[in-house]
Protein backbone atom coordinates (compact mmCIF):
# COMPACT_ATOMS: atom_id res chain seq x y z
CA UNK A 1 0.00 0.00 0.00
CA UNK A 2 1.62 3.69 -1.10
CA UNK A 3 1.89 5.84 1.88
CA UNK A 4 -1.01 8.46 2.10
CA UNK A 5 0.40 12.34 1.71
CA UNK A 6 0.42 12.64 5.48
CA UNK A 7 2.64 9.73 6.18
CA UNK A 8 4.94 10.87 3.29
CA UNK A 9 5.10 14.44 4.78
CA UNK A 10 5.99 12.79 8.12
CA UNK A 11 8.84 10.72 6.84
CA UNK A 12 10.15 13.70 5.02
CA UNK A 13 9.76 15.58 8.24
CA UNK A 14 11.77 12.99 10.24
CA UNK A 15 14.28 12.61 7.84
CA UNK A 16 15.44 16.19 7.28
CA UNK A 17 19.12 17.02 8.65
CA UNK A 18 18.88 18.13 12.65
CA UNK A 19 15.53 16.45 13.02
CA UNK A 20 14.92 14.82 16.45
CA UNK A 21 12.04 12.93 17.72
CA UNK A 22 11.26 15.58 20.27
CA UNK A 23 11.75 18.42 17.55
CA UNK A 24 9.71 16.54 15.13
CA UNK A 25 6.93 16.02 18.05
CA UNK A 26 7.33 19.97 18.76
CA UNK A 27 6.58 20.43 15.18
CA UNK A 28 3.55 18.45 14.37
CA UNK A 29 2.29 18.37 18.02
CA UNK A 30 -0.95 16.30 17.01
CA UNK A 31 -1.09 18.52 13.30
CA UNK A 32 -1.47 16.68 9.90
CA UNK A 33 1.95 16.16 8.96
CA UNK A 34 0.91 17.60 5.48
CA UNK A 35 -0.63 20.68 6.57
CA UNK A 36 2.80 21.03 8.47
CA UNK A 37 5.44 20.51 5.57
CA UNK A 38 2.73 23.05 3.47
CA UNK A 39 3.42 25.59 5.94
CA UNK A 40 6.88 24.90 6.26
CA UNK A 41 7.68 25.30 2.62
CA UNK A 42 5.77 28.18 2.20
CA UNK A 43 7.55 31.55 2.04
CA UNK A 44 7.39 34.03 4.99
CA UNK A 45 5.93 30.94 7.13
CA UNK A 46 6.84 31.54 10.57
CA UNK A 47 7.12 29.33 13.85
CA UNK A 48 9.05 28.17 16.21
CA UNK A 49 11.35 25.39 14.48
CA UNK A 50 10.85 26.86 11.04
CA UNK A 51 13.71 28.82 10.35
CA UNK A 52 15.91 25.69 10.62
CA UNK A 53 13.54 23.48 8.83
CA UNK A 54 12.44 25.74 6.03
CA UNK A 55 15.10 26.00 3.73
CA UNK A 56 16.41 22.10 3.57
CA UNK A 57 12.36 21.38 3.51
CA UNK A 58 12.12 23.46 0.20
CA UNK A 59 14.94 21.28 -1.42
CA UNK A 60 12.49 17.41 -0.81
CA UNK A 61 9.93 15.78 -2.42
CA UNK A 62 8.06 14.41 0.18
CA UNK A 63 5.92 12.08 -2.44
CA UNK A 64 9.33 11.17 -3.33
CA UNK A 65 10.05 10.40 -0.31
CA UNK A 66 6.99 8.12 0.10
CA UNK A 67 7.48 6.30 -2.33
CA UNK A 68 11.38 5.09 -1.04
CA UNK A 69 10.05 3.76 1.85
CA UNK A 70 7.37 1.86 -0.29
CA UNK A 71 10.57 0.42 -1.89
CA UNK A 72 11.91 -0.37 1.11
CA UNK A 73 8.88 -2.88 2.43
CA UNK A 74 8.78 -0.05 5.13
CA UNK A 75 5.51 1.08 6.53
CA UNK A 76 4.95 4.78 8.15
CA UNK A 77 2.89 4.63 11.36
CA UNK A 78 1.26 7.58 12.68
CA UNK A 79 -0.59 8.12 15.59
CA UNK A 80 -4.99 7.72 14.74
CA UNK A 81 -3.51 4.95 12.41
CA UNK A 82 -5.06 1.40 13.54
CA UNK A 83 -1.30 0.10 13.17
CA UNK A 84 -0.33 2.58 15.62
CA UNK A 85 0.77 0.78 19.09
CA UNK A 86 -2.05 1.33 21.60
CA UNK A 87 0.00 0.70 24.44
CA UNK A 88 2.01 3.92 22.85
CA UNK A 89 -1.37 6.58 22.39
CA UNK A 90 -1.52 8.76 25.50
CA UNK A 91 2.43 7.92 26.23
CA UNK A 92 4.14 11.52 27.07
CA UNK A 93 6.84 9.63 25.04
CA UNK A 94 4.80 8.73 22.00
CA UNK A 95 6.47 8.85 19.09
CA UNK A 96 5.45 11.40 16.56
CA UNK A 97 5.89 8.73 13.87
CA UNK A 98 6.87 5.13 13.52
CA UNK A 99 8.73 3.19 11.10
CA UNK A 100 7.70 -0.33 10.68
CA UNK A 101 9.64 -3.58 8.82
CA UNK A 102 7.43 -6.13 9.44
CA UNK A 103 3.88 -6.13 10.62
CA UNK A 104 3.14 -3.83 13.80
CA UNK A 105 -0.44 -5.14 14.12
CA UNK A 106 1.63 -8.23 15.76
CA UNK A 107 1.34 -6.15 19.09
CA UNK A 108 -2.19 -5.81 19.16
CA UNK A 109 -4.51 -8.17 21.12
CA UNK A 110 -1.30 -9.63 22.89
CA UNK A 111 0.10 -9.68 25.91
CA UNK A 112 3.99 -7.89 25.94
CA UNK A 113 7.08 -8.10 28.09
CA UNK A 114 10.20 -6.54 27.28
CA UNK A 115 13.64 -8.38 27.76
CA UNK A 116 16.81 -6.46 27.76
CA UNK A 117 20.50 -6.19 29.45
CA UNK A 118 24.00 -6.01 28.43
CA UNK A 119 25.63 -5.94 25.23
CA UNK A 120 28.55 -8.05 26.70
CA UNK A 121 26.72 -10.81 28.40
CA UNK A 122 28.00 -13.90 29.66
CA UNK A 123 26.65 -17.63 28.77
CA UNK A 124 24.65 -17.51 31.51
CA UNK A 125 22.91 -14.42 30.93
CA UNK A 126 22.29 -15.56 27.19
CA UNK A 127 20.93 -18.43 28.00
CA UNK A 128 18.75 -17.30 30.95
CA UNK A 129 17.23 -14.58 28.18
CA UNK A 130 17.06 -17.07 25.28
CA UNK A 131 15.00 -19.68 27.79
CA UNK A 132 13.18 -16.58 28.65
CA UNK A 133 12.45 -15.30 25.10
CA UNK A 134 11.20 -18.87 24.77
CA UNK A 135 8.71 -19.89 26.92
CA UNK A 136 6.76 -16.74 26.77
CA UNK A 137 6.73 -16.62 23.30
CA UNK A 138 5.41 -20.04 23.82
CA UNK A 139 2.65 -19.01 25.75
CA UNK A 140 1.64 -16.83 23.34
CA UNK A 141 3.54 -13.22 24.67
CA UNK A 142 5.16 -10.79 22.19
CA UNK A 143 8.82 -10.37 23.34
CA UNK A 144 10.14 -6.62 23.16
CA UNK A 145 13.68 -5.72 22.91
CA UNK A 146 16.45 -3.49 20.88
CA UNK A 147 18.06 -6.31 18.81
CA UNK A 148 20.89 -5.35 20.03
CA UNK A 149 24.52 -7.42 20.75
CA UNK A 150 23.73 -9.97 24.01
CA UNK A 151 20.87 -9.53 26.09
CA UNK A 152 18.65 -8.66 23.45
CA UNK A 153 19.72 -10.57 20.44
CA UNK A 154 19.26 -13.83 22.88
CA UNK A 155 15.73 -13.03 23.67
CA UNK A 156 14.64 -12.66 20.57
CA UNK A 157 16.48 -16.17 18.92
CA UNK A 158 14.65 -17.68 22.09
CA UNK A 159 11.33 -16.04 20.85
CA UNK A 160 11.54 -17.65 16.99
CA UNK A 161 12.46 -20.85 18.44
CA UNK A 162 8.87 -21.49 19.83
CA UNK A 163 7.24 -24.04 19.14
CA UNK A 164 3.87 -23.03 19.72
CA UNK A 165 1.46 -23.17 17.46
CA UNK A 166 0.17 -19.69 17.67
CA UNK A 167 3.58 -18.10 19.47
CA UNK A 168 3.87 -14.52 20.53
CA UNK A 169 5.95 -12.65 18.07
CA UNK A 170 9.01 -10.68 17.97
CA UNK A 171 9.07 -6.78 18.25
CA UNK A 172 12.04 -4.76 17.45
CA UNK A 173 12.78 -1.75 18.48
CA UNK A 174 15.88 -0.26 17.07
CA UNK A 175 18.09 3.58 17.27
CA UNK A 176 19.06 3.51 13.53
CA UNK A 177 16.89 3.52 10.21
CA UNK A 178 14.70 0.44 9.66
CA UNK A 179 17.35 -0.19 6.70
CA UNK A 180 20.42 -0.11 8.49
CA UNK A 181 20.90 -3.13 10.96
CA UNK A 182 23.20 -2.84 13.76
CA UNK A 183 25.60 -3.89 14.99
CA UNK A 184 25.83 -6.08 11.21
CA UNK A 185 26.43 -8.84 12.71
CA UNK A 186 22.70 -9.03 13.54
CA UNK A 187 21.49 -8.62 10.20
CA UNK A 188 20.38 -12.01 9.66
CA UNK A 189 18.43 -11.98 12.77
CA UNK A 190 17.21 -8.55 12.14
CA UNK A 191 15.35 -9.95 8.36
CA UNK A 192 13.72 -12.76 10.81
CA UNK A 193 12.48 -10.78 13.41
CA UNK A 194 10.87 -8.42 10.47
CA UNK A 195 9.61 -11.93 8.75
CA UNK A 196 7.98 -13.49 11.76
CA UNK A 197 7.02 -9.85 13.73
CA UNK A 198 8.26 -6.49 13.27
CA UNK A 199 11.05 -4.14 13.18
CA UNK A 200 9.71 -0.55 14.62
CA UNK A 201 11.89 2.61 15.22
CA UNK A 202 11.54 6.10 15.05
CA UNK A 203 14.49 7.08 12.71
CA UNK A 204 13.81 7.80 9.19
CA UNK A 205 15.85 5.76 6.60
CA UNK A 206 19.35 5.59 6.09
CA UNK A 207 20.03 7.29 9.74
CA UNK A 208 23.11 5.50 10.86
CA UNK A 209 23.83 4.37 14.44
CA UNK A 210 24.09 7.68 16.46
CA UNK A 211 24.40 7.65 20.23
CA UNK A 212 21.55 9.65 21.43
CA UNK A 213 19.08 7.65 19.15
CA UNK A 214 19.75 4.32 21.58
CA UNK A 215 18.81 5.37 25.27
CA UNK A 216 15.89 7.78 23.57
CA UNK A 217 14.47 4.68 21.80
CA UNK A 218 14.53 3.03 25.40
CA UNK A 219 11.49 4.71 26.29
CA UNK A 220 10.14 3.26 23.70
CA UNK A 221 10.76 -0.32 24.74
CA UNK A 222 9.17 0.30 28.05
CA UNK A 223 6.07 1.66 26.61
CA UNK A 224 5.50 -1.32 24.73
CA UNK A 225 5.51 -3.52 27.15
CA UNK A 226 3.49 -4.76 30.36
CA UNK A 227 6.30 -6.20 32.00
CA UNK A 228 10.16 -4.85 32.16
CA UNK A 229 12.73 -7.79 32.87
CA UNK A 230 16.49 -7.04 33.04
CA UNK A 231 18.78 -10.10 32.76
CA UNK A 232 22.03 -8.95 32.81
CA UNK A 233 23.45 -5.51 33.58
CA UNK A 234 26.06 -3.80 34.24
CA UNK A 235 26.38 -1.12 37.18
CA UNK A 236 25.50 2.11 35.27
CA UNK A 237 24.51 -0.38 32.50
CA UNK A 238 21.84 1.57 29.90
CA UNK A 239 19.05 -1.09 30.61
CA UNK A 240 18.60 0.90 33.95
CA UNK A 241 17.35 3.42 31.37
CA UNK A 242 14.97 1.19 30.22
CA UNK A 243 13.88 -0.30 34.08
CA UNK A 244 13.80 3.75 34.77
CA UNK A 245 11.14 4.56 31.87
CA UNK A 246 9.03 2.17 32.74
CA UNK A 247 9.11 2.56 36.64
CA UNK A 248 7.65 6.17 35.36
CA UNK A 249 4.99 4.92 33.74
CA UNK A 250 4.63 2.26 36.49
CA UNK A 251 5.33 -1.13 34.78
CA UNK A 252 6.51 -3.35 36.68
CA UNK A 253 10.36 -4.24 36.67
CA UNK A 254 11.46 -7.75 37.01
CA UNK A 255 15.18 -8.87 37.35
CA UNK A 256 17.02 -11.75 37.20
CA UNK A 257 19.32 -12.82 40.12
CA UNK A 258 23.34 -13.15 38.74
CA UNK A 259 26.34 -14.10 40.91
CA UNK A 260 27.43 -11.27 43.28
CA UNK A 261 30.87 -12.12 41.62
CA UNK A 262 29.98 -11.44 38.44
CA UNK A 263 29.88 -7.69 37.09
CA UNK A 264 27.43 -8.35 34.40
CA UNK A 265 24.67 -8.67 37.40
CA UNK A 266 25.94 -5.77 39.62
CA UNK A 267 22.77 -3.71 37.98
CA UNK A 268 20.24 -6.46 38.08
CA UNK A 269 21.60 -7.70 41.71
CA UNK A 270 21.02 -3.40 43.14
CA UNK A 271 17.67 -3.89 41.13
CA UNK A 272 16.60 -7.22 43.37
CA UNK A 273 17.91 -5.01 46.24
CA UNK A 274 15.52 -1.80 45.51
CA UNK A 275 12.22 -3.72 45.30
CA UNK A 276 12.23 -4.98 41.80
CA UNK A 277 10.43 -8.72 40.68
CA UNK A 278 12.77 -11.80 41.27
CA UNK A 279 12.60 -13.58 37.80
CA UNK A 280 14.42 -16.92 37.95
CA UNK A 281 11.64 -18.29 35.16
CA UNK A 282 9.60 -18.07 32.49
CA UNK A 283 6.74 -18.22 35.38
CA UNK A 284 7.38 -15.61 37.49
CA UNK A 285 6.87 -13.39 34.61
CA UNK A 286 3.93 -14.73 33.74
CA UNK A 287 2.54 -14.12 37.71
CA UNK A 288 3.62 -10.52 36.92
CA UNK A 289 1.77 -10.15 34.15
CA UNK A 290 -1.38 -11.57 35.11
CA UNK A 291 -1.38 -9.19 38.17
CA UNK A 292 -0.35 -6.03 35.95
CA UNK A 293 -3.19 -6.72 33.64
CA UNK A 294 -5.52 -7.51 36.97
CA UNK A 295 -5.15 -3.83 37.38
CA UNK A 296 -4.59 -4.87 40.88
CA UNK A 297 -1.47 -3.61 43.30
CA UNK A 298 0.79 -6.12 44.23
CA UNK A 299 1.98 -5.97 47.90
CA UNK A 300 5.49 -6.04 46.59
CA UNK A 301 7.02 -2.75 45.98
CA UNK A 302 8.13 -2.50 41.79
CA UNK A 303 10.31 -0.79 40.95
CA UNK A 304 9.90 2.81 40.99
CA UNK A 305 12.09 6.28 39.76
CA UNK A 306 13.98 7.04 42.98
CA UNK A 307 14.92 3.21 43.80
CA UNK A 308 16.70 2.84 40.72
CA UNK A 309 18.56 5.45 40.66
CA UNK A 310 20.75 3.50 43.32
CA UNK A 311 21.50 0.64 41.02
CA UNK A 312 23.42 3.01 39.44
CA UNK A 313 25.46 4.19 42.42
CA UNK A 314 23.94 7.59 42.91
CA UNK A 315 22.55 6.70 46.94
CA UNK A 316 19.39 5.02 47.49
CA UNK A 317 16.13 6.36 47.99
CA UNK A 318 14.14 4.60 50.52
CA UNK A 319 10.33 4.02 49.59
CA UNK A 320 8.11 5.37 51.73
CA UNK A 321 4.46 4.08 52.94
CA UNK A 322 2.08 8.04 52.95
CA UNK A 323 0.04 8.00 56.58
CA UNK A 324 -3.12 6.84 56.60
CA UNK A 325 -5.72 9.72 56.40
CA UNK A 326 -8.26 12.06 54.57
CA UNK A 327 -7.94 10.50 51.13
CA UNK A 328 -5.67 7.88 51.87
CA UNK A 329 -6.77 4.73 52.86
CA UNK A 330 -5.09 3.17 55.48
CA UNK A 331 -4.85 -0.97 55.76
CA UNK A 332 -7.06 -3.14 54.18
CA UNK A 333 -9.99 -4.91 55.81
CA UNK A 334 -9.52 -8.63 55.81
CA UNK A 335 -12.85 -10.28 53.14
CA UNK A 336 -13.23 -14.04 53.37
CA UNK A 337 -12.98 -15.33 49.31
CA UNK A 338 -16.22 -17.55 48.17
CA UNK A 339 -15.69 -20.67 49.13
CA UNK A 340 -15.79 -22.32 46.18
CA UNK A 341 -13.63 -19.49 44.38
CA UNK A 342 -10.00 -20.16 43.28
CA UNK A 343 -9.08 -17.72 46.14
CA UNK A 344 -10.62 -19.97 48.41
CA UNK A 345 -8.20 -23.26 47.08
CA UNK A 346 -5.31 -20.73 47.02
CA UNK A 347 -5.70 -19.31 50.38
CA UNK A 348 -5.93 -23.17 51.74
CA UNK A 349 -3.02 -23.74 49.80
CA UNK A 350 -0.71 -20.96 51.34
CA UNK A 351 1.16 -21.14 54.44
CA UNK A 352 2.30 -18.80 56.83
CA UNK A 353 5.74 -19.52 55.80
CA UNK A 354 6.28 -18.24 52.33
CA UNK A 355 4.83 -20.38 49.47
CA UNK A 356 6.58 -20.63 46.15
CA UNK A 357 4.03 -20.22 42.91
CA UNK A 358 4.86 -23.74 42.29
CA UNK A 359 3.80 -25.30 45.57
CA UNK A 360 0.93 -23.32 45.40
CA UNK A 361 0.10 -24.40 41.55
CA UNK A 362 0.46 -28.15 42.42
CA UNK A 363 -1.72 -28.05 45.66
CA UNK A 364 -4.50 -26.38 44.21
CA UNK A 365 -4.62 -27.74 40.36
CA UNK A 366 -5.25 -24.03 38.87
CA UNK A 367 -3.83 -22.49 35.99
CA UNK A 368 -1.02 -19.93 36.44
CA UNK A 369 -3.38 -17.11 35.58
CA UNK A 370 -6.01 -18.11 38.03
CA UNK A 371 -3.33 -18.38 41.02
CA UNK A 372 -2.06 -15.09 39.56
CA UNK A 373 -5.53 -13.40 39.80
CA UNK A 374 -6.88 -15.32 43.31
CA UNK A 375 -3.06 -14.10 44.86
CA UNK A 376 -3.79 -10.46 43.54
CA UNK A 377 -7.10 -10.54 44.79
CA UNK A 378 -5.91 -12.05 48.44
CA UNK A 379 -3.29 -9.19 48.78
CA UNK A 380 -6.17 -6.73 48.25
CA UNK A 381 -7.94 -8.02 50.66
CA UNK A 382 -5.04 -7.99 52.87
CA UNK A 383 -5.70 -11.96 53.35
CA UNK A 384 -1.86 -12.33 51.53
CA UNK A 385 1.45 -10.95 51.68
CA UNK A 386 3.50 -11.22 48.71
CA UNK A 387 7.31 -11.45 48.02
CA UNK A 388 9.62 -12.49 45.50
CA UNK A 389 7.20 -15.09 43.55
CA UNK A 390 5.96 -16.14 46.91
CA UNK A 391 2.81 -15.74 49.03
CA UNK A 392 2.10 -15.75 52.97
CA UNK A 393 -0.77 -15.69 55.33
CA UNK A 394 1.45 -13.62 57.72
Amino acid sequence: MSPTAAESCAAALAGLPGMTPRRLTALVSGRDPAAVWDELVTPGARGPLHGRFAGPARTVDPVAVGERYEAAGVRVVLPGSPSYPGRLVGDPGAPAVLFALGDPDRLRNRPSVAIVGTRSATPYGRQVATGLGRDLADAGVVVVSGLARGIDSAAHLGALRSGAADPGRPVAVVGTGADVPYPAATAALWAEVAERGAVLTESALGTPPLPRCFPARNRIIAALAEVVVVVECHHRGGSLYTAEAAARRGIPVGAVPGSVKSRASEGTNGLLVDGCIPVRDAADVLVALSLAGSGKESAQPLARTGTLVAARGHGRAPVETPPAGPGRPGPRSRRSPRPDSPAAAVLGAVEATPTPLETILLRTGLSVGEVAGACAELVAAGSLRSGGGWWSTS
